[in-house]
């Protein structure tokens, strides 16, 4: 039985999803979310995959009440998913760290509370175009994934290679492409097409794509790529925030 609503639960926190113009109203702009409870760690515990951060976001939602945390953008996804951490646990958060530099192994504690969130602007649309591309010339129209896309592609790739043993590469990678295209030229075509699109296209028409859609995209949310001084050599170097099992699960010093 959830206790979501718990009165008990008192430690509770309101924030402004990063991506409120993506869903054209559909979606409220500010989300409630209360610290994790022992029944939360117990759900957290029992999977190792990624659909278990929708589940626990939704179980700790105060408010909105009626909206499916699949169909949030992965980048609101991500941001309600530190803002559960910080919530739960506090800001600090204790990463490990190898110097490119010297080789040295650097301890350090980031505070997640102080990490750039961009948001996305009044006049964003979605879908967005990206094109022409460089060598076919074609116009493609997209749209940023979701968490129920990045969970369904999940499945659909493990049901092919299950299907298809001998299946030469990664399923994701042809079916990532696929969910991020809605149209081609103006025209909606059905998956299997646009698969077979994918698979043809030009190898600089794909590194374009590949470019532009990123840079929108990834542009948006918490900027987990931060700057570290090395104590040992004195020298600046930038890192992508990992995330380990003191994420969800610090320790405490004495």
């Amino acid at each position: 039985m959830s206790n979501k609503n718990d009165t008990r639960v008192a430690i509770q926190e309101t924030h402004s999803i990063p991506g409120y113009n993506v869903y054209g109203g559909r979606v409220p702009r500010e989300f409630t979310i209360r610290a994790m409870t022992t029944v939360e760690e117990k759900m957290r515990l029992s999977s190792t995959g990624f659909d278990v951060i929708p589940r626990l976001i939704s179980a700790c939602t105060v408010s909105p009440e009626n909206v499916d945390i699949g169909d949030l953008k992965l980048f609101d996804v991500q941001f309600l998913m530190y803002k559960l951490r910080t919530v739960t646990y506090g800001p600090d958060y204790k990463i490990t760290l190898r110097c490119p530099h010297c080789g040295d192994v650097v301890d350090t504690t980031v505070n997640l509370d102080n990490l750039e969130v961009k948001v996305v602007p009044d006049d964003f649309v979605e879908p967005f175009e990206i094109g022409p591309l460089p060598v076919s010339k074609d116009v493609l129209e997209c749209r940023i994934l979701s968490s129920n896309d990045f969970m369904n592609i999940e499945r659909e790739a493990k049901r092919i290679k299950n299907k298809n043993p001998n299946y030469v590469g990664d399923p994701e990678f042809i079916l990532g492409y696929q969910y991020k295209i809605e149209k081609i030229n103006g025209e909606e075509l059905p998956p299997f097409k646009v698969q077979g699109y994918i698979e043809k296209m030009n190898a600089r028409d794909l590194r374009y794509f590949d470019s532009k859609y990123n840079k929108i995209a990834e542009g948006y949310g918490i900027n987990n790529i931060s700057t570290q001084t090395c104590p040992h050599c004195g020298k600046d170097f930038n890192f992508v925030l990992p995330i380990n099992d003191e994420f969800f699960r610090p320790t405490y010093d004495d």
